[in-house]
């Protein structure tokens, strides 16, 4: 039987882009708006470059700065060790999928 790969694993296929979003990560306290980039999307997830501090499980709701206006309600599925060469990298899954790609 074939090792399944992050390729074939995957629900939806995704697809590179170079966005910049902000991050609301939810908490007890306040939401705080936090910059990072976005560097693929699928319709059900996307992977972001960031210095915020996230963990698996977390709620955040990400914004694009361009385009469509619309938030997008997500849930941290992975997060980079540090010192790998994903350190700063994370993987969001969104509650919802979209209904379009953004191009």
């Amino acid at each position: 039987m074939p090792e399944a790969t992050a390729t074939n694993r995957r629900q939806a296929d995704r697809k590179p882009v170079a966005r910049s979003i902000v991050l609301f990560v939810d908490s007890e306290h306040a939401q705080i708006a936090n910059n990072a980039f976005a560097i693929d999307l699928s319709a059900l997830g996307v992977r972001i470059r960031s210095t915020v501090s996230l963990l698996p499980g977390q709620l955040v709701t990400i914004v694009p700065r361009e385009g469509a206006e619309q938030s997008i309600r997500s849930r941290v599925i992975w997060v980079g060790e540090a010192g790998s060469k994903r350190a700063g990298e994370a993987g969001f899954a969104f509650l919802q999928p979209l209904s379009q790609i953004p191009e």
